[in-house]
């Protein structure tokens, strides 16, 4: 059974790392960040990560009692008193601190044989997106996802909301020179670049023979691809649209990417284990 502390003041410094989340955001100075909510949670307490500890009501505490391993320390607190610490109805009832891991081997997630399709986001600004850009690449089979350092932090909470917890397992790349580890990708380990884009010149998605290795680029979202990447040996891939629209959300236009290069590359079930 887990260790159960009882708080009952909320000056309590055991309390620091989760005082008002809407503007701490991640902790990400302190290579910290917090998940919330049951779900999440749950994948952050099946994940590698090492869980500091889990704060939750006593009205979520019968039913999730039985899901937290024995050596994570729980702090327990009234519904009421956990909504004037964290700064919002705490309708989930649950949230957990854990340390970051150290950063992802670009030869880890690279080396890898075969067909390989990542994604790359440049200066994503809406956690929204770049939770969705997350959960959409986990769910397509991509071996990673990367995030140009100006983008947000793929580990806040409202990212990992709306990633449903993905990136606590698909790799996740935030390097602090995002052209050069795409211009390594190319030179070092044999992939092609494919920018998306909205360009009247740039290839019909639907003509387009995505490479075995692939870089999916999606750029900002007013602003597109930067013309730094632009410059990038690669292709420029456009979604064709009716009706006078003249883009779609980046999150959306990944999982059609996505798609396609599914349907051109299937992903191949790990073979299994022989009795």
């Amino acid at each position: 059974m887990s260790a159960v502390e009882r708080i009952e003041q909320l000056d309590d410094p055991r309390l620091d790392v989760y005082r008002n989340l809407r503007a701490t955001n991640g902790l990400r100075d302190q290579r910290l960040f917090v998940a919330e909510g049951p779900t999440v949670v749950q994948r952050l307490l099946n994940s590698r990560f090492n869980v500091r500890h889990l704060l939750i009501s006593d009205r979520k505490y019968p039913r999730f009692e039985h899901l937290i391993p024995p050596q994570v320390k729980v702090l327990r607190m009234t519904s009421e008193l956990a909504e004037r610490l964290v700064g919002f109805t705490f309708h989930c009832g649950v949230v957990a601190c854990a340390e970051r891991r150290p950063d992802v081997d670009l030869q880890e997630v690279a080396a890898a044989s075969g067909p390989v399709v990542l994604v790359a986001g440049e200066h994503i600004t809406d956690p929204e997106n770049t939770g969705a850009l997350i959960r959409i690449a986990s769910a397509f089979g991509a071996a990673a996802a990367i995030f140009s350092a100006d983008s947000t932090d793929p580990f806040s909470r409202r990212v990992l909301r709306v990633s449903m917890g993905n990136g606590l397992f698909l790799p996740v790349l935030q390097p602090a020179d995002f052209r050069s580890t795409l211009d390594q990708l190319v030179h070092e380990f044999d992939f092609r670049i494919v920018r998306t884009v909205l360009t009247p010149t740039a290839i019909q998605l639907s003509q387009y023979e995505f490479p075995r290795r692939a870089v999916l680029v999606f750029g900002n979202e007013y602003h597109g691809v930067s013309e730094s990447l632009q410059s990038l040996a690669g292709a420029d891939v456009t979604i064709p649209m009716l009706n006078g629209t003249d883009s779609l959300n980046v999150a959306v236009s990944s999982g059609i990417f996505l798609h396609q290069y599914r349907s051109q590359w299937p992903a191949v079930a790990p073979a299994a284990d022989s009795p």
